[in-house]
């Protein structure tokens, strides 16, 4: 290991994008006297936001006042906060100076990819780490007593199998690695697109506006066209994510979490008449959708239709974020379809299942992120992610399944199983295994030795409000201050953490079954009650509006959760102080 000294820190954390920055300031903010170390593979911070990851004309789904940490207002000035989505550019800058001004970066080493943790028990976790820079790579290891990873679902890409790629004589790039062409678009004149994801179609939409034809392949075998909704809701003109965050439409979402709501929701899940109104929304977005876009309208367009109910699609969707008709770019035929698989690729020339040939000076794949956090664990304990065994889980799921039937029985009408072929170029990196973390975030067999959490293994658009919580509950959870979970030897206390994990798991393969719920959360219509789970489960006060009305029928914010690192430290320096006593 270059006989560098192995240094000991009391918490180390992997990831220093939008988890792994909150992460860092809320255990810092409770711990002031704590050694903390970020290791991040990149070369600056932010995540799939960091400078590196950007192209001309990114912008997030999220509207401004939507996407920023409680305690730090983002700034909107230049911007028309009626309409405006944020810019890739300004998030970074915004994350930029969050780190700055809470002198984060005097914790963080980039460049550094953590090659294998070695569980020691109790004591936590041994380290292997190569930081590179452009005059050597070192090796060392990191004692860390605690251990955080905060790489979240967007870290490593997903590159499918191409057969003849050597032939090929062309770039190929994943969506997150576009930023290395030049301009971050390139002088490229012949563009193939794989994928019907959102940045997929964030990439179409900057090449067409750059004058240049994309043949857009979208796999026939695949998940098809991501739901694309208007970024204004009529007749009122609502903001989609405000939807998403009010309780009042949270109750129309089958759920398993108690939010302190749960007789108006057994009336919506349960009752012949909620269930009927529950129908009548679903049905109404949809129909919507369908008829603001006007897929039907031309032949083309046709080809973008979703080909699932919306109901069970978790976040495998976006909004039209554009300023612009962007399906006018598929009528007057900028932007050509193809609904087909691609077989092989030949020199510069991509062949599809359909007998088209494409000709290309590239080929971009929006083809998706490896769902398992790329880091070799090194233990015997069970970690709860995909690809690694999990017996234990096994005698939970058909009570866990009874009960998710019992209290939400539309779930029970599935749509058609559909014919899905994994994209990956290795097998064994579809493994059907979900991540199986207690309230997503904690290995059950790490409960006791508190040495182990996740942060950032779903996907939602409510990410920022997510993450602070997350980072708010795993600190507690490290501190040993979460009631429900205190460390214990009670074996009915650990098959009930048990139980409970596999529970909140199985609900997602249910619920979001067109989407990804059974590989890993999506929190779509469930962001606000599983912000209330958590809280609750720390004693943080989680319904946080100044009147009944606005509990009810107000979206949400940021804003909101303004205050709950103090209010947990209040909590927590009162339950040291009855235990002196």
């Amino acid at each position: 290991m270059d006989g560098k000294k192995m240094e000991s820190f009391d918490l180390v954390i992997v990831g220093a994008g939008v988890h792994g920055l909150t992460m860092l300031k809320t255990y810092r903010d409770v711990h002031s006297k704590a050694s903390i170390l970020v290791l991040d593979k990149g070369n600056s911070i932010g995540g799939v936001w960091s400078k590196d990851r950007l192209y001309p004309g990114l912008h997030t789904n999220n509207h401004f006042q939507t996407f920023e940490y409680s305690d730090y207002p983002m700034s909107t000035e230049g911007f028309d906060l009626t309409d405006d989505h944020i810019p890739g550019e300004h998030v970074n800058e915004y994350l930029q100076s969050y780190a700055n001004d809470f002198d984060l970066a005097n914790h963080m080493r980039f460049n550094c990819t953590v090659d294998s943790a070695t569980d020691q028990g109790s004591d936590g976790w041994t380290l292997e780490v190569t930081q590179t820079t452009q005059a050597q790579q070192q090796k060392y290891k990191v004692a860390a007593a605690k251990l955080i990873v905060a790489t979240g679902l967007t870290s490593e890409p997903l590159m499918p199998k191409l057969e003849g790629k050597e032939a090929f004589d062309a770039p190929i790039y994943h969506t997150s690695e576009l930023s290395r062409a030049e301009n971050g678009l390139g002088t490229f004149n012949k563009v193939v697109l794989l994928s019907g994801a959102k940045f997929s179609w964030d990439i179409a939409c900057a090449y067409a506006l750059a004058g240049i034809k994309v043949d857009w392949v979208i796999r026939q075998s695949g998940h098809g066209p991501c739901w694309m909704m208007p970024n204004r809701l009529t007749p009122l003109k609502i903001i989609p994510e405000y939807l998403l965050q009010t309780r009042l439409i949270t109750w129309l979402s089958p759920c398993i979490w108690e939010d302190g709501f749960s007789y108006i929701r057994n009336f919506f899940q349960q009752h012949w008449l909620g269930q009927k109104i529950v129908d009548l929304f679903f049905g109404k977005m949809q129909h919507s959708v369908e008829s603001i876009n006007n897929y039907d309208g031309h032949p083309e367009t046709a080809k973008l239709k979703p080909w699932d109910d919306v109901f069970f699609i978790g976040t495998n969707r976006g909004l039209l974020n554009y300023g612009l008709d962007f399906f006018e770019f598929v009528r007057n035929g900028t932007i050509r379809v193809h609904i087909a698989d691609i077989m092989h690729l030949s020199h510069r020339t991509v062949h599809l299942s359909n007998s088209e040939a494409l000709e290309a000076d590239v080929l971009i794949c929006g083809t998706g992120w490896k769902d398992t956090p790329q880091l070799n664990f090194i233990t015997e304990r069970e970690l709860g992610l995909p690809g690694h065994a999990f017996a234990s889980s096994q005698q939970y799921i058909a009570q866990a399944e009874t009960e998710i039937f019992k209290n939400c029985p539309k779930l029970q009408h599935q749509p058609t199983p559909r014919h899905y072929e994994p994209i990956s170029e290795k097998a064994t990196e579809n493994v059907p295994e979900p991540y199986r973390l207690h309230r997503f975030m904690v290995p059950p067999a790490f409960i006791n030795s508190r040495t182990l959490a996740f942060a950032g293994t779903y996907r939602s658009p409510a990410t920022t409000i997510i993450a602070q919580t997350q980072a708010l509950w795993i600190t507690a959870f490290l501190d040993n201050q979460i009631p429900t979970i205190a460390a214990t030897d009670d074996e009915e206390v650990l098959q009930r953490i048990m139980y409970e994990t596999v529970l909140h798991t199985q609900f997602g393969k249910w619920r979001y079954s067109r989407g990804f719920g059974a590989r890993f959360p999506e929190l779509w219509f469930d962001c606000l009650p599983y912000v209330d789970l958590m809280l609750k489960d720390i004693g943080v006060q989680n319904q946080r509006k100044k009147s009944w009305w606005a509990e009810r029928f107000t979206p949400y914010m940021p804003a909101d959760y303004v205050g709950i690192v103090g209010e947990y430290l209040a909590l927590k320096k009162a339950h040291e102080a009855s235990h002196c006593d």
